[in-house]
């Protein structure tokens, strides 16, 4: 069963949590100090607007009344007051009324170069932190001013402790709620990374599980759609390792099946020349050996190729050619093999016909339909490849007599191996020829097919365009 490495798998783990975390930690700090600084300042103005207020008040009753008046109007200044305060001073900077709730202690001016309205903290009579605004005030009932006498100074103080309590609330509110919301989006994406382990904990025990002589199963049905491209290469890397190993086991299998009967010949030949003792027999069992081993070595290049064009460790060069020549030069060399089996091979078709191919994979399909016809072709017969070009595409046929197939046959045609049990094949043929054509007309994606009519068997390769 598969399992990954426990400290790999929580490495990872941790180091997506912790990317999770400070992603989402940073964007809820900054929310903070951004909620944080907006609820500052907004207590701040409303503290404010609430001094600004009461200076309005306070300036408006000490214009039509007394201080006695105005604590009895204003219970908040009077001497139980510990909250409220105000000072008025005079041009000189001299204290001239106070506050009952100041117990005789005048508030600070705060600093005068900021000018009037200004609004700074203090530290109020009772030494509490506050909150002070310094106004100008036109004049008063006790001391009425001139229009040439400077305007007096009227401070006003408020405790801040109750709007320190709600701003201290209000941080720890929002603390807590940065703090949940971490927490929430901590769990929230443990629980997905988790599932999502799941998921390739279930794919790479699917995967351990494959046998190894059947095609693997696509996986990742149930991934993520974030996931499916990584299950969709996965499913690609595994039907390539599977497509390698069946070409090599089956290429195993044909090497197996292709040696066994040459080899077997090699060792009847051995045995009947020494059997026979003679060095007659020892030299023609040798000559019979050495052809033996050389149809051994053809029949193996002959597996090497197809299992490079099937793998795509080779590919056509494709470059111009006339296959008008390429033809006349394979009939020609292969008349005396055709002699042999008691045959003549015959060109006809047009004089030249340039299309753009791989000279040597056409070649090799050529000679080996050509030997193809050769070995199968009754003796007296006539094999003939024709070249035809019309309509801007050249195409080659190679036709021989064939009175034993059947039409069923033709679907057995490329199949590695496979032959006709007839008069016509010898014991030497070794099924690939055919295979070997349609593998490499398949690498030039060229057409081959095969026709047969009133015993005429007919192989068509192509078409190619013209040049």
């Amino acid at each position: 069963m598969w399992s990954p490495e426990p400290g790999a798998a929580w490495s990872l783990r941790r180091r997506l949590a912790l990317a999770l975390l400070l992603s989402v930690g940073a964007v809820l700090v900054a929310m903070f100090l951004v909620l944080d600084h907006w609820i500052d300042r907004e207590i701040y103005q409303r503290m404010d607007h609430t001094l600004l207020e009461r200076a309005r008040t306070v300036s408006n009753t000490l214009q039509e009344r007394d201080l006695a008046q105005l604590e009895r109007l204003m219970p908040e200044y009077d001497p139980d007051g510990h909250t409220e305060f105000f000072t008025v001073y005079d041009a000189a900077g001299h204290a001239l009324l106070h506050s009952s709730s100041s117990g005789g202690v005048g508030l600070a001016a705060g600093p005068a170069a900021r000018g009037t309205p200004r609004y700074y903290d203090v530290t109020l009579p009772d030494g509490h932190a506050g909150r002070a605004l310094a106004t100008r005030l036109p004049g008063s009932v006790l001391e009425p001013a001139r229009h040439s006498q400077p305007a007096r100074l009227l401070v006003v103080a408020t405790e801040r402790e109750g709007w320190d309590r709600t701003e201290r609330r209000i941080h720890f509110t929002l603390l807590g709620g940065v703090a949940l919301a971490l927490l929430a989006v901590l769990g929230l994406g443990l629980l997905v990374l988790q599932r999502a382990f799941a998921v390739l904990r279930r794919a790479g025990d699917a995967v351990a599980r494959l046998p190894a002589d059947a095609p693997p199963q696509p996986i990742g049905a149930d991934f993520p759609a974030e996931l499916r491209p990584f299950a969709a290469a996965i499913d690609t890397g595994l039907q390539r390792l599977y497509a390698s190993a069946e070409r090599e086991r089956r290429f195993a299998r044909d090497v197996a099946h292709e040696l066994r009967t040459p080899l077997a010949e090699m060792r009847a030949i051995a045995e009947a020349a020494l059997a026979d003792g003679s060095p007659a027999a020892a030299g023609e069992g040798l000559r019979a050996a050495v052809a033996a081993s050389e149809r051994m070595r053809r029949s193996v290049d002959t597996l090497l190729q197809l299992s490079r064009l099937e793998s795509g460790l080779e590919a056509p060069a494709l470059d111009p050619l006339d296959l008008a020549v390429l033809v006349a030069d394979l009939t020609s060399a292969l008349h005396a093999t055709a002699a042999a089996h008691g045959v003549s091979v015959h060109r006809t078709g047009a004089p030249a016909a340039w299309v753009r191919s791989d000279y040597g994979i056409v070649e090799r399909i050529v000679s080996n339909l050509l030997r193809n016809a050769i070995e199968y072709a009754p003796a007296g017969s006539r094999v003939e490849c024709r070249v035809e070009c019309a309509d801007g595409q050249c195409r080659l046929a190679v036709s021989n007599a064939a009175p034993d197939l059947m039409a069923e046959d033709l679907h057995q045609f490329g199949r590695r191996f496979w032959r006709k049990q007839s008069e016509g094949g010898t014991a030497h043929h070794a099924g690939l020829g055919l295979a070997l054509a349609f593998g490499l007309a398949q690498a030039l994606a060229v057409p081959l097919r095969f026709e047969l009519e009133e015993g005429c068997l007919a192989a068509w390769l192509g078409p190619w365009p013209t040049l």
